[in-house]
């Protein structure tokens, strides 16, 4: 999988644990987010902004969105999916049965389903 489609994914995966996260650190890491976040809306690169809020290099940022970041926890498997979009990422969500139709971090637009 290409790196910068796998970071926006991710990104688009963690972003509410992520601004959480953030919110405990510096008013600087928030603004370095706001950049990623209108850099991603942009469809420009993001793994050197994420390095830098994630304070590694490329190889360690490549390793850790494998992983996930930090502050995110893993979901819980359910039977309806839903997927970016406009097929900018590969992200999917899988809500509780009857909940709401997650929506894309990035975009501010609601997933389609899978």
């Amino acid at each position: 999988m290409d790196a910068e489609r796998s970071a926006l994914t991710t990104l688009c995966q963690e972003f509410d644990a992520l601004i959480g996260e953030t919110r405990l650190h510096s008013t600087e890491r928030q603004e370095l987010l706001e950049r990623i976040v209108s850099e991603a809306r942009a469809r420009r690169p993001l793994l050197t902004l994420l390095g830098q809020l994630l304070n590694t290099d490329r190889e360690t940022t490549l390793r850790t969105l494998a992983t996930g970041l930090p502050g995110a926890g893993l979901g819980i498997a359910r039977q309806e999916t839903f997927r970016c979009p406009d097929g900018a990422c590969d992200r999917t969500a899988v809500p509780p049965p009857a909940g709401a139709i997650p929506r894309c971090a990035v975009m501010g637009r609601p997933l389609e389903r899978g």
